[in-house]
């Protein structure tokens, strides 16, 4: 008699693109991408229970549609024998454009929901200027108005926005580079910020834009860390 051996569940973090090719898909379409990806890399997956058993993979972080990111990242359990070198050739093999797998690592079995510990993002928002030699110091306070469905309060930009902005213009674009915290009271958006600096300070920009999200990290005491880099 043959005794199959059981390959352990093991629980891998990766990191994603998400390029221009996938710009304009949500973020429930950019999951539902991942999971093609993983199903034609014929990963083996662990499922949750119940009547609809789904995938246990879950995300950093929800990208608005139209924003590119240098790294997404997921954690994700597998039940393989498989390097983990070997499970990302698999997946890069039959990634779409755009959606390639850049690294990962392995992690503890017990590790915290990453949209639970990144709280610091990094995004360039690029669109037309109309003024090459403007000044782009930031106004000592920025106050906007937050709407949301349960009620509306006026609050300092810099409260999310955690470092000047920087500027940097070209061929007659300026790419705005900002980090903005992410709490559990709330955000703020880099287009709102954008909008922000346009309508109300006068910032020689237009209405049109792109944004593309640089980096989403762990910010504690210790310092600002990739979610590679720690092990929880």
């Amino acid at each position: 008699m043959t005794i199959r051996r059981v390959a352990e569940l093991k629980k891998l973090r990766l990191a994603l693109n998400k390029g221009e090719e996938l710009r304009f898909l949500s973020h429930l379409d950019y999951a539902q991408a991942v999971e093609r990806m993983i199903r034609r890399g014929e990963i083996e997956m662990a499922y949750s229970e119940g009547f609809n058993p789904h995938m246990k993979i879950s995300f950093s972080s929800a990208l608005a549609l139209g924003v590119t990111a240098t790294a997404e990242y997921i954690d994700m359990d597998v039940i393989e024998d498989d390097s983990l070198e070997s499970i990302i050739d698999r997946l890069n093999r039959v990634a779409p454009p755009g959606l390639e797998v850049l690294g990962g690592k392995e992690m503890p079995d017990k590790v915290k929901k990453m949209m639970a510990i990144c709280n610091f993002a990094i995004y360039e928002v690029t669109g037309p200027v109309t003024d090459e030699n403007a000044d782009w110091d930031e106004a000592p306070e920025i106050s906007y108005e937050k709407v949301t469905p349960k009620k509306t309060r006026i609050i300092d930009v810099k409260e999310f926005v955690k470092e000047p902005i920087v500027a940097s213009v070209k061929d007659g674009m300026v790419t705005l580079t900002m980090g903005i915290g992410i709490y559990p009271q709330g955000t703020i958006k880099p287009s709102e910020v954008w909008n922000l600096g346009k309508d109300q300070y006068n910032w020689p920009i237009t209405s049109g834009y792109e944004i593309h999200r640089k980096a989403i990290m762990v910010e504690n005491e210790e310092g600002r860390y990739t979610p590679l880099e720690i092990n929880y």
